[in-house]
C-alpha cells in the first residue's frame, strides 16, 4: 500500500540532501567561470571543477551529517565498496545515497564556455541570470530546459526501500523532490539570496507546486505517439544494444525523440513539464549506469491517480544475449538484477552489487510509461518482461 507520509529520520535525511544540492548549486553559480572550466586532481582521474564542486560538497554534507552511511558516486566508487553491505536481508542493509553530482557536465562545460567567452573570471551565477540563461541553453541543447538541464541528484535507500529523490536543475534552478508525500517542483531563490538556507522539505512543500504525469490518452493522441520514446545512444555500445532490445517497435528511429539525453531527469519527459515539446510514450535506460536511472524510480512511485493506483509503470527488460560495456551486463535477468522480492514487496538488493569493482557501473535496462499505454504495456507481457511493483 502506497505511504502518504514520511517517518521522522526519513524527512531529516531528506532535509540534508536537499541542503546538500542547494548548497552544491550554490557554490558553483558563486565560482568564477574559469573555475568551473578548470582542469582538477580529483577522485579518479583528472575531473572539471564544475564536477568537482557539486560532488565535494554533496559528499561533505552527507557524510558529516552521518559517516555511517554509503554514498555512492562514480568517483567515490572505492570507499563506498569498502562498506558494501553483504546480508541480502533488506532490513540488515545500511542507509544508501545515489548521487549523480553533475549530470549532463559536457553540455555544461559549453554552455559555460560560450557564456562566459567574454567576462571568464565572472561569477557563473551572475553570467547566467535567470530566464536569459535558459534561453541560451535552450537555444545549444534543447526545449524544455526544464528537463534538458544539466542536473544534480541523490536517491536514498533504506532497508532495500526508495526513500525519495531529489534533483536540481542547475540551469533553470528548479528543484524537483519526489517523496511519500507527492511530486513537487519548485523555482529556487536566486543562488545569493540568504533564504536559500531555508529550504528544506517544508519550504519546498509550502512553496513548490505538485509536479503532474498525465495519462498518455492525454499527451499521446495519435497512435504512433505511444511508440514515441527517449533513450540514450550517445557511444556505439548503447546503439548495439538498443538494435538488440528493440525488436518490441518496429522501426525504432521513426519514435525515437532524444538520443542524447540527461540521466536523472530523463523521468520529466512524462511529466507535463514535456506539453508543447512533443508527445512521450516512454522512456528508456538503454543498458545505463544506476547513477543514470535509480532517481527516476521515486518519482515513478510516488507518482499516483486520483483514485488510487500507479500513474507510471516500471518494466525491467531483459533481452536473451545482453551485451556488455566495461565487464558489466547492459541487461539483467532476475537472477542477476538489483530488483529482489519478498512476499509480495520487490525491493533493491544493494548486497548484489558488493562483487562488481565498481559499483555505481552497475547497470539495467528499464522501460517507465504512463499507466495507460496499452500498447507498450501488451508489448511487454507480451515478451515476458518484469513488472517491477515499488508499491
Amino acid at each position: 500500500m502506497q505511504r502518504t507520509s514520511m517517518q521522522g529520520v526519513e524527512r531529516v535525511y531528506c532535509d540534508v540532501c536537499i541542503h546538500a544540492l542547494v548548497a552544491a548549486w550554490r557554490e558553483l553559480l558563486d565560482s568564477p567561470a574559469s573555475e568551473t572550466l578548470r582542469h582538477t586532481k580529483y577522485g579518479k582521474g583528472d575531473t572539471l571543477g564544475l564536477d568537482a564542486i557539486t560532488e565535494i560538497i554533496i559528499h561533505d554534507r552527507l557524510c558529516d551529517f552521518d559517516r555511517h552511511a554509503i554514498l555512492v558516486t562514480e568517483e567515490l566508487d572505492d570507499d563506498a565498496r569498502e562498506r558494501w553491505p553483504t546480508d541480502a536481508e533488506p532490513i540488515r542493509q545500511p542507509l544508501m545515497f545515489f548521487s549523480d553530482p553533475t549530470d549532463r557536465s559536457r553540455q555544461l562545460r559549453e554552455y559555460i564556455e560560450t557564456i562566459s567567452r567574454e567576462t571568464p573570471i565572472r561569477r557563473l551565477g551572475l553570467l547566467m541570470g535567470r530566464d536569459k540563461g535558459i534561453q541560451v541553453w535552450e537555444r545549444m541543447f534543447e526545449k524544455p530546459a526544464m528537463i534538458t538541464g544539466a542536473t544534480s541528484s541523490i536517491t536514498c535507500v533504506r532497508k532495500g526501500q526508495i526513500i525519495f529523490s531529489v534533483i536540481l536543475n542547475i540551469v533553470t534552478q528548479t528543484i524537483f523532490v519526489a517523496t511519500p508525500l507527492g511530486n513537487v517542483v519548485m523555482r529556487l531563490p536566486r543562488f545569493g539570496d540568504p533564504v536559500c538556507d531555508q529550504v528544506d522539505l517544508n519550504y519546498v512543500l509550502g512553496h513548490g507546486r505538485p509536479l503532474i504525469f498525465p495519462p498518455a490518452k492525454i499527451t499521446c493522441q495519435r497512435p504512433d505517439d505511444f511508440k514515441r520514446f527517449v533513450t540514450f545512444l550517445g557511444k556505439e555500445d548503447y546503439e548495439k544494444n538498443f538494435i538488440d532490445s528493440m525488436v518490441f517497435v518496429e522501426n525504432p528511429d521513426d519514435f525515437l525523440h532524444h538520443t542524447l539525453p540527461g540521466g536523472p531527469a530523463r523521468i520529466l519527459y512524462l511529466s507535463e513539464l514535456q506539453r508543447g515539446h512533443g508527445p512521450i510514450g516512454f522512456i528508456m535506460a538503454n543498458g545505463e549506469k544506476i547513477g543514470e536511472w535509480i532517481h527516476w524510480l521515486a518519482f515513478a512511485k510516488f507518482a499516483m491517480r486520483e483514485h488510487g493506483g500507479h500513474q507510471l509503470r516500471i518494466f525491467e527488460i531483459a533481452i536473451p544475449r545482453p551485451h556488455y560495456k566495461d565487464g558489466v551486463l547492459m541487461s539483467t535477468a532476475p537472477a542477476y538484477s538489483i530488483f529482489s522480492q519478498l512476499g509480495s514487496t520487490v525491493y533493491l538488493d544493494v548486497s548484489r552489487l558488493r562483487t562488481f569493482e565498481t559499483p555505481s557501473r552497475f547497470r539495467s535496462m528499464l522501460v517507465v510509461a504512463p499507466f495507460d499505454n496499452e500498447r507498450i504495456a501488451h508489448i511487454m507481457r507480451q515478451h515476458c518482461y518484469r513488472e517491477i511493483d515499488l508499491s
